[in-house]
């Protein structure tokens, strides 16, 4: 279960089992957060975070690593994001190495608002396939 039971003040808490509030964590996988945003639609291959375990079934993301820059590609091929990749050397080696991430979106728009998101049940998952094109490692 990725959400949490609620803490005797309202809040999860994290410390508990934080693989129940993030599931990037709960996946294993190097993630990518975004906000979601009007002209990323979230319609074909993302799942409610509480239904993570359904991912390895839906449809199939590709992000695109070219150097520091990145491109997510939807399932149906459109492109979805596009921008600079500012990753550490070992978020990279991990992407390599598991040749998949797990994208995350939801209803916020700046980092404080990322944990109201996640404790509220509203983040969406979705896994990408990786493709590292003039990558360092």
């Amino acid at each position: 279960m990725v959400t949490p039971t609620p803490a005797q003040d309202g809040w999860p808490d994290p410390a508990a089992d934080p693989t129940a509030v993030w599931p990037e964590l709960w996946r294993s996988h190097p993630t990518l957060v975004f906000p979601s945003r009007p002209d990323h639609p979230t319609a074909s291959g993302w799942l409610p975070a509480d239904l993570a375990s359904g991912l390895d079934c839906a449809p199939r993301w590709l992000v695109t690593i070219d150097d520091r820059h990145l491109a997510v590609t939807a399932p149906d091929g459109r492109p979805w994001y596009r921008g600079l990749l500012l990753s550490t050397r070992p978020w990279r080696r991990s992407a390599r190495a598991r040749g998949e991430l797990l994208l995350v979106t939801g209803p916020f728009t700046h980092p404080t608002e990322f944990l109201p998101a996640a404790h509220g049940g509203r983040l969406l998952c979705a896994v990408a396939d990786v493709l590292l094109l003039n990558c360092c490692f």
